[in-house]
């Protein structure tokens, strides 16, 4: 038997009504296309640039039709500051001349969608507003879409990381925590935001390999034996298993496969060194290590955050990077790691 599937556009909400802004110095100009428009849509005039500006910035707007020739302040110039004000809106240029370096000017500077001649033609121009509008409509839904699914995918992974983590009920905020350390801590060394923030959501997979390891091994109270703990560090090369061959994972693969490698080349599985180990796996090694210390455990108290990175600093060099530890340390000066603490924490 067939599933069907529900329709995306069943989820997301109904087609907002929509509010045009006409911008003409001609008073009979506007009040012709407040008639054309105003049974479809909310409708807003202006006669002047500076006032559809003023107007721009009390209403949400979601297109904007400005006359080019205008007194004080020409259609594109108003454009280009509309869409500093409300750069979703889409806006369309009336030009009644030929004037190809205006033209230009306001497509580069004002991002506009279209340009049309004056006298129009009405119906050209309600089937340009109709299609533009049905443009705005489904990028929209689109991103709305997108972000569900970004934050379905988030759930997921998170829900991974805690089923992997040995199920104890500070897991959830342990991988969060982890994740805006990395995040804060790999835009402190020079990543762009973008790099950043994937790196920290890629870091909540850091050790999704334990899910190959038996409970008997992760929960046992007390010190591992040599079977298990050979058993245990397999975890690594489990999650570079588990994390496939998806580019979009790649980051992952190197946090889990690289955590817990050595500075000075004493770690495992692969027993690298220096930058030998990604900078991902790096990162990821300082703060998974400073959570468990100041976090509370079965068998420990939590330390405190200074205990914590006292202890970091006298493993720096040989368990971590120094370069790392000294953008950590930065960071908790910043006061970030105390927030990240706080706000993280039941």
């Amino acid at each position: 038997m067939t599933t069907k599937l529900p329709s995306l556009t069943a989820t997301l909400p109904p087609t907002p009504a929509f509010t045009l802004l006409f911008v003409d110095d001609e008073p009979d100009i506007v009040d012709s296309l407040r008639r054309s428009f105003r049974k479809a849509y909310t409708v807003l005039t202006a006669t002047s640039g500076k006032e559809a500006l003023e107007l721009l910035n009390s209403h949400s707007v979601d297109l904007i039709i400005s006359d080019q020739r205008m007194p004080h302040m020409t259609g594109d110039a108003m454009l280009v500051l509309a869409k500093e004000l409300q750069p979703d809106a889409i806006r369309i240029l009336l030009t009644g001349y030929s004037d190809l370096e205006s033209l230009m000017k306001c497509v580069n500077e004002a991002g506009i969608y279209k340009y049309m001649t004056k006298p129009w033609e009405p119906e050209i121009l309600k089937l340009t507003v109709d299609r533009a509008l049905e443009h705005l409509d489904v990028g929209r839904q689109l991103k709305l879409a997108s972000e569900q699914l970004n934050d379905a995918y988030l759930d997921a992974i998170t829900m991974l990381s805690i089923a992997c983590e040995g199920k104890d009920e500070d897991t959830s905020l342990h991988v969060r925590r982890v994740q805006l350390y990395t995040e804060a801590l790999a835009s402190e060394l020079g990543q762009t935001d973008e790099a950043a923030h994937h790196m920290g959501v890629m870091s909540i997979l850091h050790d999704i390999g334990k899910l190959a390891i038996p409970d008997s091994i992760l929960k046992k109270p007390g010190k591992l034996d040599p079977d298990e703990w050979s058993i245990m560090q397999g975890h690594a090369a489990h999650g570079v298993r588990i994390l496939g061959n998806n580019p979009f994972y790649s980051v992952a693969r190197e946090i889990a496969g690289s955590h817990h490698e050595n500075w000075d080349g004493s770690g495992y599985p692969m027993q690298r060194k220096g930058e030998e180990i990604p900078l991902s796996a790096r990162i990821v090694k300082v703060v998974d290590i400073f959570d468990a210390l100041t976090s509370r455990r079965p068998y420990k108290e939590p330390w405190s955050p200074a205990s914590a990175l006292a202890h970091l600093r006298e493993l720096e060099g040989s368990q971590f990077d120094p370069q790392v530890i000294k953008a950590f340390f930065h960071l908790n000066e910043l006061g970030m790691i105390k927030k990240i603490i706080e706000t993280n924490t039941y």
